[in-house]
């Protein structure tokens, strides 16, 4: 029979040593190694004030002002079963309350205990949780470490699961409470500093979701554009020169040329479809007269690979059907001085083969008349 969990007693329980905590933040930052570095996430260690008394849970600051929203919001929060469980983020305080208490009862999180948030969807967490009481037992998912979480959209969109270097929590920065060292090396929790302590903690970077897409006719200048695929944000993403080259194809028609993309393509494709719009862009405008119908048939095809995916690429393909209806004159008309040089080469040799035969005449007239001339004389 499955036992009750009871914050009292959570709160009475024995607080683990700090060999324990260590080995628990040591394994989440390994767990947040294996997530896909496309989603943001951070580790958050369970104080006593997450899991017993006030259930109230901070979050770094510095991932609330990259990636929450700007106002109090319900926030998801999705277990290893994929289970949801509502919580109230109050931008003020920059964490979790109404909900989160629910949450930690649910799923009988003690102090100690290590979890990664992993933000899957717009205001929607995957949580993972590592065990002080055992670090090797990890609630559901944690079995499949190097998947990412099954309950998230941009799984089904196939972003690549790259793993990222397993770094040291002091490397790392991440979400550690204040610590003292003793002389046998271990490590000795603060616990007076509470949440005081993740205000300014860094959280790893990645791909963040949108709140909003300004109108295309709001935007003044390149500050103010933001490449937003999917409701993802993938500026980071896109070499900086390329932004201001692809700003100014957009700028250009005035729109997004990316718009009408296919709702959940792959990010690492859409960057893709991006780039090599510039790049053909560029091409064109570089254009030479040493330019081959070959190559203006491959930009084509691939710009309409594009289209046919929903990026705003038929001002290009009109550029490229001119050019190809410019080479396609030029060639024509060079074609046709051509057959006109070959027609006056074989009037030439059919001039030249006559005046060799006239030629020919002369000789003989002029051998006739010398003739002439001797019998004139020998008559005389």
């Amino acid at each position: 029979m499955k036992s009750i969990y009871d914050p009292k007693s959570a709160n009475l329980a024995q607080a683990p040593d700090s060999k324990a905590k260590s080995a628990a933040i040591e394994r989440a930052n390994e767990v947040q190694a294996s997530l896909p570095s496309e989603l943001p996430s951070f580790v958050k260690p369970m104080l006593p004030s997450h899991v017993t008394g006030g259930f109230w849970l901070g979050f770094p600051k510095k991932f609330c002002d990259a990636h929450m929203p700007k106002q109090d919001e319900t926030v998801v929060l999705l277990d290893e079963n994929d289970k949801e469980f509502n919580t109230k983020f109050l931008v003020d305080k920059t964490g979790l309350s109404g909900g989160w208490r629910g949450f930690s009862i649910a799923h009988n999180l003690l102090e100690g205990d290590a979890l990664v948030f992993q933000l899957v969807d717009r205001w929607k967490f995957k949580v993972y949780i590592v065990r002080v009481s055992g670090v090797t037992e990890i609630d559901g998912a944690l079995a499949l470490l190097n998947l990412v979480p099954c309950g998230t959209n941009l799984c089904q969109r196939g972003i690549k699961n790259d793993s990222k270097k397993i770094e040291s929590a002091e490397e790392m920065d991440i979400d550690l409470p204040k610590q003292n060292t003793q002389e046998n090396g271990l490590v000795v929790f603060d616990e007076s500093s509470e949440d005081n302590y993740y205000a300014d903690s860094p959280v790893s970077e990645g791909l963040r979701f949108s709140e909003c897409v300004l109108e295309f006719k709001e935007i003044k200048n390149i500050d103010d554009f933001s490449i937003v695929v999917d409701n993802l944000v993938i500026d980071s993403e896109i070499p900086k020169h390329f932004q201001i080259k692809y700003y100014d194809l957009c700028h250009s028609q005035k729109t997004y040329l990316h718009q009408n993309l296919l709702k959940g393509l792959n990010v690492k494709l859409a960057v893709g479809i991006i780039l090599e719009t510039v790049t053909i862009a560029d091409a064109i405008r570089a254009c030479k007269v040493g330019i081959t119908c070959d190559d203006l048939d491959t930009w084509d095809k691939t710009l309409k690979a594009f289209e046919e995916m929903g990026m705003k690429v038929g001002f290009l393909r009109a550029r490229i059907s001119k050019l190809v209806g410019m080479l396609f004159d030029s060639n024509k008309l060079l074609e046709a001085k051509k057959n006109e040089r070959l027609e006056a080469e074989d009037e030439m040799r059919v001039i030249s083969k006559t005046l060799c035969g006239i030629k020919d005449v002369i000789k003989i007239l002029d051998i006739e008349i010398e003739t002439l001339k001797l019998t004139s004389e020998n008559l005389e």
